[in-house]
């Protein structure tokens, strides 16, 4: 297939189609850029759909969507879909199936966030106040082992869900005395960016050979797994999560042949991605 028959791009939003501080027309040292605009354009040109994949809520990235002319989010780390404005499709599996009991609260009773705030005690905390409207999952912020944390949930018994990191959160600190803190979601086993796009596509009738992606965190290296190319932008960083994976510009990357690593970093890597995959 060629380049040009693209039908769509599944994109993360911070780090990588925003630039700094979370915006569209701020590059990763703070300056004034068009590149977002340019590469929105760019999709609107040639007819290719846009669909946001984020950790953010679905009340958030609803309102993002309809900001950057998106007709597809998938939101908190893969959880939850919205096509073109209708109802939300649950990708949650186990979860999800009692009437009037939100994911959220399932995974509250399950015990896990409570045996991993004991477990890393003073390394992760919620991420208030941004996790308050999450009813998929449960959004932390830290810095652990997602390997480790993994690990104490199925010992406990807890082998339903797992723990995603989605990237370093910018503006750190938060009184915790930590030199990085990233952004961790704990999700439903079968959740996750890679499964909702597998879905999203079969719902729109699409093959993953009309499908790319674009990220910048460990979580959005999967998403490899359902598309033709995933573009990880220049600052991505995963050595603590993905063994001999530094993000060096070029192809193949954590264990993906598929994988491409661009030049510049967050938004003007966004649109260095697109025009890759668009040809332009």
């Amino acid at each position: 297939m060629s380049r040009a028959e693209t039908r769509v791009v599944y994109t993360d939003l911070d780090g990588t189609l925003l630039g700094s501080g979370g915006s569209l027309f701020r590059n990763h040292a703070g300056d004034f850029t068009l590149a977002g605009a340019l590469a929105l354009e760019m999709l609107v040109s040639r007819g290719v759909e846009l669909a946001l994949v984020s950790g953010r809520s679905m009340r958030l990235l609803g309102e993002n969507a309809r900001m950057l002319g998106a007709d597809c989010y998938i939101a908190e780390a893969g959880c939850v879909i919205v096509r073109g404005g209708g109802e939300a499709e649950q990708n949650c599996a186990p979860f999800g199936n009692q009437p009037g009991v939100s994911v959220f609260d399932e995974i509250v009773a399950t015990g896990a966030p409570d045996l991993l705030f004991r477990r890393f005690k003073g390394a992760l905390q919620y991420h208030e106040p941004w996790h308050s409207d999450h009813l998929y999952s449960h959004l932390l912020r830290g810095s652990v082992s997602v390997a480790e944390a993994n690990e104490v949930l199925v010992k406990n018994g807890i082998d339903n869900l797992r723990l995603v990191d989605n990237g370093a959160i910018e503006d750190g600190g938060y009184g915790m005395g930590l030199e990085e803190l990233h952004a961790y979601h704990i999700i439903p086993e079968a959740a996750g960016k890679a499964s909702a796009i597998e879905l999203d596509l079969r719902i729109a009738g699409r093959s993953r050979e009309a499908a790319i992606a674009c990220g910048d965190s460990a979580q959005d290296l999967e998403m490899a797994a359902q598309v033709r190319t995933l573009y990880m932008m220049a600052n991505t960083r995963l050595e603590n999560e993905v063994e001999g994976a530094p993000a060096v510009p070029g192809k193949g990357f954590g264990g993906y042949d598929n994988v491409e690593v661009t030049e510049k970093p967050m938004v003007e890597g966004f649109l260095e991605a697109v025009s890759r995959a668009l040809g332009a």
